[in-house]
C-alpha cells in the first residue's frame, strides 16, 4: 500500500520534469508509477488530489526547514534556505503554484505558518494570524513571479533578498509605530 502511494508521486513528479500537470492523465501516472490504473484510486481520488499531498509534504517539509531559523537575528538565512529548496525543487514548485493544487498549497502553507508563528519572534503591531496570512500570500505571488521568469534571470539570493526585505524582515520587526486606532503604550 505504502510503496504504491510512494510510487504514485514519484511518477507524478517524474511526469511533470516531462510535461505541464494539465498534460498529465491518470493514467500516465499510473504508467509511470508502474501501477494498475485502479491502484490510483485506492490512494486518490484524482490527479489534482495527489498533487495536493504532495503539496502538503512540500510545505511541511519547508517549513520544517526555514521556521528555525526565524528565530535568528538574520531573518536573511531562512529566505535564502526558502528560496534554495524551492530552486532545487524548481519543476515541482513551478507545478504546485501554477498547477492544480495552488489552493490546497496556499490552505496548508497558512495552515502551518499559524501553527509556527508562535515558535518564532513576531512583531508586537500585527496579530500572528494576520501576519501568516500576509507572509504566506506575498511568499506564494514572490516565489511564483521568480518561477515564471527566465531560468536564470534572477539568483537564489536576489530573490531571497527580495523576499527577505518585503516580507519576513518587517513582519518580525519590532515596530514601534501604534496600532491604528490606538495609542502607543510605554
Amino acid at each position: 500500500m505504502i510503496r504504491s502511494r510512494d510510487a504514485l508521486r514519484r511518477g507524478l513528479l517524474a511526469l511533470l520534469e516531462r510535461k505541464q500537470f494539465e498534460q498529465i492523465t491518470i493514467r500516465d501516472i499510473a504508467a509511470e508509477a508502474g501501477v494498475g490504473y485502479a491502484t490510483f484510486f485506492r490512494h486518490h481520488p484524482s490527479k489534482e488530489d495527489l498533487l495536493g499531498a504532495i503539496a502538503a509534504e512540500e510545505i511541511a517539509q519547508l517549513m520544517e526547514l526555514t521556521l528555525p531559523l526565524l528565530d535568528s537575528r538574520d531573518t536573511s538565512i531562512s529566505c535564502l534556505a526558502l528560496c534554495t529548496y524551492i530552486d532545487r525543487h524548481r519543476t515541482l514548485w513551478s507545478a504546485l503554484l501554477a498547477g492544480g493544487a495552488a489552493a490546497t498549497l496556499r490552505a496548508e502553507f497558512i495552515r502551518l505558518a499559524k501553527e509556527g508563528a508562535s515558535r518564532v519572534r513576531s512583531s508586537r503591531w500585527i496579530p500572528v494570524e494576520l501576519g501568516a496570512v500576509y507572509g504566506v500570500a506575498a511568499t506564494i505571488e514572490i516565489l511564483a513571479w521568480w518561477l515564471h521568469q527566465p531560468a536564470g534571470a534572477y539568483s537564489v539570493e536576489q530573490v531571497a533578498g527580495y523576499l527577505d526585505r518585503l516580507v519576513v524582515a518587517p513582519a518580525t520587526a519590532a515596530d514601534q509605530r501604534p496600532e491604528p486606532g490606538r495609542r502607543n503604550r510605554p
